[in-house]
């Protein structure tokens, strides 16, 4: 019983793995797509929607199902000081978005 637990855990991690894998392919397939000079060549923008994007889907998320982020639970009281490291990582996140999407535009 106790291996088949285990096993089961294991593909399910396997599988969120594979589904990150695909969906990370996708997205930059989509971004190279949109990058050309003829579809959508505005890197910053691009990027700006898709932060803002992930943070109203993951801020509805948290509205509608609180519990798949257990986390949050933790740090009831303190999430100014959890602020502090979340946006210097936002910031690097950023960029990190915008500088593809720029390396996309210049290899198109």
């Amino acid at each position: 019983v106790m291996a088949e637990v285990m096993m089961k855990s294991h593909l399910r991690k396997l599988t969120l793995c594979t589904a990150y894998i695909v969906v990370s392919s996708i997205l930059i397939r989509f971004n190279k797509y949109m990058m050309a000079e003829e579809n959508f060549p505005f890197s910053m923008q691009l990027s700006a929607l898709h932060m803002s994007m992930s943070m109203g889907l993951c801020c509805l998320l948290y509205l509608a199902k609180p519990s798949l982020f257990p986390a949050m639970e933790s740090t009831r009281g303190r999430r100014a000081e959890v602020l502090q490291w979340f946006v210097p990582i936002g910031a690097a996140f950023a960029a990190m978005l915008y500088l593809s999407n720029q390396a996309y535009l210049y290899s198109n």
